[in-house]
């Protein structure tokens, strides 16, 4: 094959240059990022050697760091899955997913960028942060050809066949910049090997410019180690490398289990938000071995509620030829799933009890996250998922609470749960469907996610109490504390309520479903309600939306007869004076609350022409 000249993909193209411009204070990474790339290649080739006995290498995986200071190289070789023709471009060239898009706008966004680069998955150009070219030879495994694939960085690279025998494998050359031979340094390569990558499970062999070769990484399993050899710095870096993160864990759960089943886990929680935390995808990101050997990321052992988890579960009932397929209705999965489930939300309990304004910022990043767990109506742990869930209130503040201290905050009589959803937390909090509970001290969950409206749906009760929503149009809170009636007036005692309520309903007409006496309203004219076994606003814009419903259905409108508003149509109609002035206040008290329920208004201009009109009254 004649030498092929590619240009790098555009979004490429820019991360080699903030490379080459070296905006990396930490340039020892290039080597972490390149170890770790030859470690999963190692990996993939023992995993599918499992099920291609021609893949089957003679030779141990192994990772060899070679200097040559009279050439001015360090070359990174491993005898891992390799790549041909297609796998260079692929790999080397393009960037399918937009994680070079993102990884450029993090860099807009953030002062500490150092560790950024794993993290969206652009290592291997990390190399030429230190490299003047770069050199890769690559055989895959299973194949006889090989390739060899050539860039200084500036916007191209070539492809060619390689001609000399080579075993399956990948060897990157990097021809170092004058300013940083000190990576010829063994001594500097050691140092930072040992901090970096003594945790990859493959023999990493550093052979220095005499020749000379040693292993200088433990070459064992971090998870398989007791908790007692391994330092925090230990379990910190084995976190970089598995989870390509920047921070620090916010937790980290390591767990030998014995018994019926047998597994050892290697669990974190980050302190950040991942970048693809809501991905379409959703996918998991902790890795399943078997007997140390990598089988999978996509084994949805982690359920998708906590795919913010990072690290490692190695099983040792598994069969090693376990296929990808066949791990998704295997009994001894579903038993390690419940019990990992079980043991991390009981550490979250924990650390919610132990220290809630550190949990506040663990739900901050993952509460929406967790939530979606409460969508699965077949989802066993629910209500230990729910103990584990978090809330603002009517009196919170700006904390969080539990369910659980909801309950205990109940008021005599109080058997249900209450909750608004909505989209706005600030707005939630001053919503006049509020105003009856607030003045009756009973507390309400605020809920102001957009996974919210659906869990809701799916769980009905808590510890056997009922989860209700304050739009519902059959709460009657005189049920729970009555409050005094305020005294009426002469215009309200000429017309009883009822003939207020068949007024405003023959006004409006199809409109509303119904329109009723409110005991929720205080100082507001008005609000809608869903009536029984309806579904709320939002929901149904959300249906509305995915083109699942054609247009929202009509509501209860509650409404407050203290109000002047009320008084005032209630007056016209006792003094028979109603007309258009008194149909418009009617209009504008709907109107009125489809705007705080997000409903769009029938006729925009109509509203518009009732409030100039009584406006030009006002300053006439």
């Amino acid at each position: 094959m004649p030498q092929e000249v590619r240009k790098f993909d555009a979004e490429i193209g820019k991360v080699l240059q903030l490379m080459i411009n070296s905006i990396y204070t930490n340039k020892d990474i290039f080597l972490r990022e390149l170890i770790s790339n030859a470690s999963d290649a190692c990996d993939k080739l023992r995993y599918e050697s499992l099920h291609n006995a021609k893949l089957q290498n003679a030779e141990e995986p192994k990772i060899k760091i070679i200097v040559d200071a009279k050439e001015g190289t360090v070359t990174v070789n491993d005898n891992g899955i390799g790549m041909n023709h297609d796998d260079l471009i692929n790999n080397l060239g393009v960037i399918a997913s937009s994680g070079t898009q993102k990884f450029l706008e993090s860099l807009a966004t953030t002062k500490d960028n150092v560790n950024l680069i794993g993290q969206f998955g652009v290592g291997f150009y990390s190399a030429f942060m230190v490299a003047d070219n770069v050199t890769v030879l690559s055989r895959k495994a299973g194949e006889k050809k090989a390739y060899k694939w050539y860039s200084d960085g500036k916007g191209e690279y070539t492809i060619e066949d390689y001609k000399e025998k080579i075993e399956p494998g990948t060897s990157i050359t990097i021809k170092l910049k004058s300013e940083d031979v000190e990576y010829l340094d063994k001594f500097r390569l050691r140092h930072i090997i040992s901090t970096y990558s003594d945790h990859i499970s493959f023999p990493i062999e550093f052979t220095d410019e005499d020749g000379k070769s040693e292993v200088v990484n433990t070459a064992s399993a971090v998870w398989m180690r007791p908790k007692s050899e391994i330092s925090e710095e230990q379990y910190t870096e084995f976190y970089h490398h598995i989870a390509h993160a920047p921070d620090s864990p916010w937790m980290k759960l390591h767990t030998k289990v014995e018994g019926n089943i047998e597994y050892t886990s290697l669990l974190y929680i980050p302190s950040s938000k991942p970048f693809d935390l809501f991905h379409p995808d959703r996918k998991c990101r902790v890795k399943l071995y078997v007997k140390r050997i990598f089988i999978t990321e996509e084994a949805k052992i982690i359920p998708a509620y906590l795919r913010f988890m990072r690290g490692v579960i190695d099983s040792e009932d598994l069969p090693l030829n376990i296929s990808r397929e066949t791990l998704q209705h295997n009994v001894v999965v579903d038993k390690i799933r419940k019990s990992i489930v079980k043991k991390i939300l009981s550490e979250l309990k924990t650390r919610a009890q132990d220290d809630s304004k550190n949990y506040q910022k663990f739900w901050d990043n993952f509460g929406e996250v967790m939530k979606e767990g409460l969508c699965e109506s077949a989802l066993e742990e629910k209500e230990q998922l729910l103990e584990v869930c978090r809330f603002h209130s009517t009196k919170s503040g700006d904390d969080l609470i539990s369910i659980d201290e909801y309950i205990a905050r109940m008021v005599e009589g109080q058997e249900q749960i209450f909750f608004i959803t909505g989209d706005n937390l600030k707005a939630l909090s001053h919503h006049p469907q509020l105003e009856g509970f607030i003045k009756r001290d009973i507390e309400v969950l605020l809920l102001s996610d957009h996974v919210d409206d659906f869990w809701v749906n799916v769980i009905n009760r808590y510890k056997n109490k009922e989860m209700r929503s304050v739009n519902a149009s059959d709460i009657d809170l005189d049920t729970i504390k009555k409050l005094e009636e305020p005294a009426k007036n002469d215009n309200q005692a000429k017309v009883d309520d009822k003939e207020l309520v068949t007024y405003i309903k023959k006004v409006l007409d199809n409109r509303v479903r119904e329109v009723r006496v409110s005991h929720k309203l205080v100082e507001s004219p008005s609000c809608l309600a869903v009536p029984l076994g309806g579904m709320s606003a939002r929901m149904e814009r959300y249906l509305i939306d995915q083109k699942q419903l054609k247009s929202s259905t009509a509501k209860v409108l509650e409404i407050n007869p203290q109000h002047p508003i009320l008084v005032k149509i209630a007056g016209d109609l006792s003094a028979n004076k109603e007309g258009t002035e008194t149909e418009d206040l009617a209009n504008l008290i709907f109107d009125q609350a489809c705007i705080l329920e997000g409903e769009p208004v029938n006729d925009p201009n109509a509203f518009m022409r009732r409030i100039n009109n009584f406006i030009v009254k006002v300053v006439a």
